[in-house]
C-alpha cells in the first residue's frame, strides 16, 4: 500500500507532499518543527504537534551534539531563511492543485502495477497444467510405442564386448567374426552386434529385436522368419541374405545393402507386407 504524502506549511508557505519518513527526517534535522502545520490534501491543516503522527516532541528538544542550545537555535534560524528562498536547501514550494494530480496519477500506476501482478498469478496455473498435459502426452506417447510389440524393451546397461560370450539376451558382439555361425533361432534381443562379421550365418528364426546391427555384415545370411522389429540396420550389408517371412517393423534400414535380398512376404518397416517373389526392394 503507497505511503501516504504529507504538506508541510509555515509562515505562508507550502512545501511538500512527502512521505512520513522524510518528515521524520525534518524533524530529525531541524528544519520543521512542531509549529509547522500539515495537510494530506493541502486545504485542511493542523498543527505537526498535535497530529500524532510523529515524534515532535523529540526532534523539537534535540540540540546539536557538542553545539549547545544557541547552536540549535542559530540551525532553526538557518533553516527559516532556507524556506524562505534564501539557502540551498531542495525544498521547493508545490501548487497543492498539482500535487493532488501528481498523487491521483501514483495511486493509478499503483493500481494497474497491482492488477498486472494479479494477472500474472492467475497465469501461472496455466502454465502448470500446460506442462503437465505435455507430461501426459509424452507418456501416452511412450505407452502406445510400447505397446507395438507384446514384449516389452528391455532397457539395461550395455555388457563390454566379448566375443567368446555365448549367445544370450543383451551380448555384445560388436565387430566380433561371426562367420557361418549357428544361430538358428537364437535370441539375440538388444544385442549389440554393429560391425560383427555375420556373412552366411544361420539365422532361420532368431530373435533379434531392439539390436543394434549397424554397418553389419549379414551377406547371405540365412534369416528366414527372423524377428528383426525395431532392429537398427542402418548401412548392414544384407546382399543375397533370405529374410522370407522376416519382421521388420518399425526397423531403421538407412543405408542398408539390400542387392539381391529375398523378401518374400517380409513385414517392412513402415508395416506393409512385401509380395511374394519381391527382391532387393519390397513390391
Amino acid at each position: 500500500m503507497a505511503q501516504p504524502l504529507w504538506y508541510l506549511r509555515h509562515e505562508g508557505k507550502t512545501v511538500g507532499p512527502y512521505p512520513p519518513p522524510r518528515v521524520e527526517e525534518l524533524l530529525r534535522a531541524g528544519e520543521v518543527s512542531g509549529d509547522w502545520e500539515i495537510s494530506l490534501d493541502g486545504r485542511d491543516w493542523l498543527l505537526l504537534r498535535e497530529s500524532g503522527h510523529f515524534s515532535v516532541k523529540r526532534a523539537a528538544s534535540r540540540p546539536e551534539p557538542g553545539g549547545g542550545q544557541s547552536a540549535w537555535v542559530e540551525e532553526r534560524q538557518r533553516a527559516r531563511e532556507r524556506w524562505r528562498g534564501e539557502g540551498e536547501e531542495d525544498l521547493v514550494a508545490h501548487d497543492a492543485r498539482l500535487d493532488e494530480a501528481r498523487r491521483q496519477s501514483l495511486g493509478l500506476d499503483q493500481q494497474r502495477t497491482e492488477q498486472l501482478m494479479a494477472a500474472e498469478r492467475t497465469r501461472r496455473p496455466s502454465f502448470v497444467i500446460g506442462l503437465l498435459a505435455l507430461a501426459v502426452l509424452a507418456g501416452v506417447g511412450v505407452s502406445v510405442w510400447l505397446g507395438q510389440n507384446e514384449q516389452p524393451i528391455k532397457a539395461s546397461l550395455s555388457q563390454a564386448v566379448d566375443c567368446a560370450t555365448a549367445a544370450g539376451e543383451g551380448v555384445n558382439w560388436s565387430a566380433c567374426d561371426k562367420r557361418g555361425a549357428a544361430l538358428a533361432g537364437a535370441l539375440l534381443r538388444n544385442a549389440r552386434l554393429d560391425k560383427t562379421r555375420l556373412e552366411d550365418a544361420r539365422m532361420a528364426g532368431a530373435v533379434l529385436e531392439y539390436a543394434s546391427a549397424k554397418g553389419a555384415n549379414l551377406r547371405n545370411a540365412d534369416l528366414r522368419g527372423a524377428k528383426l522389429t525395431a532392429a537398427d540396420l542402418a548401412g548392414a550389408d544384407l546382399s543375397g541374405a533370405d529374410l522370407a517371412g522376416a519382421n521388420l517393423r518399425y526397423a531403421v534400414l538407412d543405408g542398408a545393402q539390400l542387392a539381391g535380398t529375398r523378401l518374400d512376404h517380409v513385414v517392412w518397416s513402415d508395416g506393409r507386407t512385401c509380395a511374394p517373389g519381391s527382391v532387393g526392394s519390397c513390391q
